[in-house]
């Protein structure tokens, strides 16, 4: 069932944006919304969208970039964002700034424990009821590492605020997501707002444009249950396809969290095995979480209560930069129970990151 969505006066929005320009394009009408019903509204963005090489190439009329260049594209982009919001009716005293690695997320997501934190303290400080964050199918990389990085956040947080959660790069939505009422004035100012973005137009108004005018909707999410009970072993399948997807190598990512115990690793998948005979690849956290290998899938094994998310992620160089696969619940991959001891014995392949 599609719901339409209101705010009171006595709600408060936070917005989190990877990258200047997702703000507008998935939440511009959104903020317009809340703003107008009399609610607080705060905009936070993890990255400055710096690593962006050819709109700057394009605009700057140059082919090298280094640090310097980055750095000074970031202040641009920041100042776009700025000057948007301000058009949807945010000020600068409501916005704020990580000033995370673009393209980096996901590897901040592996190795840097107070990012939870970090975000963790940005729900805190606000008291949001509402949170607009990106979905965790949405197929850009930075997208899905800080839904899975904020819903750590949210857990440990305990906040009790709606979810809305928006796809820019990836699937089209479900009919039984929240939507926005039509207006056409809310829709020509968030026209207006993307012109701020001058440097994402320049070589994609077309397509900026088309995503624009597409209606605001979000997935209503609720918080996700344990994965198992302290007694059933929960056995999780990824199928793999074809051989030629993995003429370039690919790592299975792990996030576990187990109460408050927040654990990292990053599992290399073989390009060739032997597909008749079953390969234990690492044991995880004390030997409770084992990752195999059979013929034609992934299997992740599980015994207690952890929750956590999982990812097939190609290894660079990559020539795109969007996923194939995205990041995954463990509840929404494909499980069964077994009664059945936990794995135990290290295995020297995992890289381990506690978080």
């Amino acid at each position: 069932m599609t719901r339409t969505l209101t705010f009171r006066p006595a709600d408060r929005l936070l917005v989190f944006a990877p990258h200047p320009d997702d703000e507008t394009l998935a939440t511009g009408e959104l903020i317009q919304l809340a703003a107008a019903a009399g609610a607080a509204v705060r905009v936070v963005f993890a990255t400055d969208g710096d690593n962006n090489p050819w709109p700057q190439r394009w605009c700057e009329r140059r082919l090298r970039i280094g640090a310097a260049e980055r750095e000074r594209w970031g202040r641009r982009r920041r100042g776009e964002a700025l000057a948007a919001l301000a058009t949807l009716g945010v000020d600068s005293e409501s916005t704020r700034f990580l000033g995370w690695p673009d393209l980096g997320l996901t590897g901040m997501l592996e190795r840097n424990p107070e990012t939870i934190d970090a975000l963790r303290a940005e729900i805190e400080a606000f008291a949001p009821t509402h949170i607009a964050m990106p979905s965790i199918g949405d197929r850009h990389p930075d997208h899905g590492a800080l839904r899975v990085m904020l819903e750590l956040a949210l857990k440990k947080s305990r906040a009790n605020a709606v979810r809305l959660g928006y796809t820019v790069h990836g699937r089209e939505p479900d009919a039984s997501e929240w939507r926005l009422p039509l207006d056409a004035e809310r829709h020509w100012r968030k026209r207006e707002a993307l012109r701020a973005h001058a440097s994402q137009i320049s070589l994609s108004r077309g397509r900026l444009e088309r995503w624009a005018d597409a209606d605001e909707s979000f997935e209503y999410a609720e918080a996700a249950a344990p994965a198992a009970s302290e007694h059933v072993g929960l056995v999780l399948r990824m199928p793999l396809q074809p051989p030629q997807r993995f003429w370039r190598r690919h790592d299975v990512l792990l996030v576990l969290a187990d109460g408050d115990r927040i654990e990292s690793a990053r599992v290399p998948l073989p390009r060739v095995f032997r597909p008749a005979i079953p390969r234990t690849l690492a044991s995880l956290h004390g030997g409770r979480v084992g990752v195999e290998l059979e013929p034609g899938a992934v299997m992740i094994r599980i015994h207690g209560r952890i929750s956590g998310y999982v990812k097939l992620e190609r290894c660079p160089p990559r020539l795109l930069i969007f996923d194939v696969e995205t990041w995954k619940r463990f509840e929404d991959v494909a499980a069964l129970h077994e009664p059945a001891a936990p794995r135990v014995g290290p295995v020297p392949v995992a890289q381990r990151a506690p978080l």
